[in-house]
């Protein structure tokens, strides 16, 4: 599967480039699921948007470990990453190692394109335990810029990390920032006073400006920067320029096609400042093909259509989940955790709910806004058995806090017409971010 294509825009009002119609062509061939869901889409279609945003709970309903329909063969050589969902019903993203390779290597040239310097030593601090496919990725991608020597620490033991930067005088740690956040507060004046950090790389959450000042005050002219975007579902999505403000990254030209849909109409967005959803397609993928994929974010252009590997602005998390600390947090979990309680023998009599995302004292809160008929008669018992019933849903959630990593769980009764619309539509907001103003 060799990847020619140079695209520099999202090929929307466009006929297809070559090489994304004979994804498609393969795809409807090789995939009965893409072939159904595609049953109503003209054989000689030549627009992406002529095809279907992905319903992504299908596609997952779909792309299961046994009867698997996504899949376009069977799988003989490969690697496979769970990449979360509910309790009970994990996700599984299943690559070919040329595959894999591609995607590695892109990721690694767009850090590289980021700063990377000749010798750094690069700490990777992410986890390498429910959540390896970040660990691995990150490792083999350092691995494929070729320029850095990486030391893979992974992000639980705290102490052994401090210890190898001392040993190793590590002067770039990658991984999540409350991992960093934990760190500082570790730190012996002795180590503030020896350990250098010139860079910090930060991936699977955002950062804030009250984190970055954190690092600072300790390493000062210490550059933080995203260390681009990517997911074990979808596969590459942004890669961040040197000195590019927070949230701004640029398109992998050569190997997806990013698209930006309204909410309202579901048209494809071109121009900069409208927010919309994004999708994507991942070219290089056939295995498991990834198309017209909702990846969960929230985006604006910043570059008129047509410019080469256009910047685009991340602005949070969709309806269909967010992320919290370094935990994803989906609104079916949430959604499911209330629908048992309600079928137990003390129901809750819940209309709805929504959830609200802060930012405060350096780490991420969840805020569960539940609608109810009269809640001022909901009690502490009531409170206490919603935050169980999402910790047993979701036990990250407590290891993470636990580990003071995130804030814990709060829950707020309020009545239906308490909860958050949006203003344009009146329809309910899921999640309310309140970190990306």
């Amino acid at each position: 599967m060799k990847n020619n294509l140079t695209m520099t825009t999202p090929a929307t009002r466009e006929p297809a480039s070559e090489q994304l119609l004979s994804v498609l062509r393969f795809v409807r061939t090789h995939s009965p699921f893409y072939r159904d869901f595609y049953a109503q889409v003209p054989q000689d279609a030549a627009r992406l948007d002529d095809y279907p945003v992905l319903d992504s709970q299908a596609f997952w309903a779909a792309n299961t470990v046994q009867g698997n329909t996504v899949l376009t063969a069977p799988i003989t050589e490969g690697i496979t990453f769970k990449s979360g969902g509910t309790t009970g019903h994990p996700k599984y993203s299943v690559f070919t190692y040329e595959e894999w390779r591609a995607f590695t290597k892109a990721f690694g040239q767009g850090m590289r394109r980021a700063g990377l310097q000749p010798g750094q030593r690069i700490g990777n601090l992410f986890y390498a335990g429910k959540l390896y496919a970040s660990f691995l990725f990150i490792t083999r991608s350092i691995e494929a810029a070729g320029i850095s020597i990486c030391y893979p620490l992974a992000g639980d033991d705290l102490d052994e990390i401090i210890a190898a930067w001392r040993q190793f005088d590590i002067d770039v740690l990658a991984g999540v920032p409350t991992t960093l956040m934990k760190l500082l507060e570790r730190l012996t004046p002795e180590d503030k006073a020896r350990l250098k950090l010139t860079t910090f790389l930060f991936g699977g959450e955002p950062m804030f400006a009250d984190q970055i000042a954190a690092v600072q005050a300790v390493f000062p002219g210490c550059q933080v920067r995203s260390i681009g975007v990517a997911g074990v579902d979808y596969g590459e999505l942004g890669w961040a320029s040197p000195g590019a403000e927070p949230g701004v990254h640029h398109c992998f030209d050569d190997s997806t096609v990013m698209e930006l849909i309204d909410d309202a109409t579901g048209e494809p967005i071109d121009v900069p400042g409208r927010t919309g959803r994004i999708v994507l397609t991942n070219l290089a993928r056939r295995l498991m093909p990834i198309i017209r994929y909702p990846v969960g974010d929230r985006g604006e252009w910043l570059d008129p259509v047509g410019t080469p590997s256009r910047r685009f602005r991340l602005l949070g998390r969709t309806e269909e989940g967010a992320r919290v600390g370094p935990m994803s947090l989906y609104v079916d979990d949430m959604r499911q955790a209330l629908t048992d309680l309600e079928h137990s023998e003390m129901p809750l009599g819940f209309r709805d709910f929504q959830m609200v995302i802060e930012h405060h004292e350096r780490l991420d809160a969840c805020c569960l806004r539940i609608a109810v008929e009269r809640p001022q008669e909901r009690t502490i018992e009531d409170t206490r058995r919603v935050i169980d019933r999402v910790y047993a849903a979701r036990p990250m959630y407590r290891d993470l806090q636990d580990q003071q990593l995130v804030h814990g769980l709060t829950v707020q009764w309020v009545t239906a017409s308490d909860l958050h619309t949006n203003a344009r539509t009146g329809k309910l907001l899921r999640v309310v971010d309140h970190r990306h103003g």
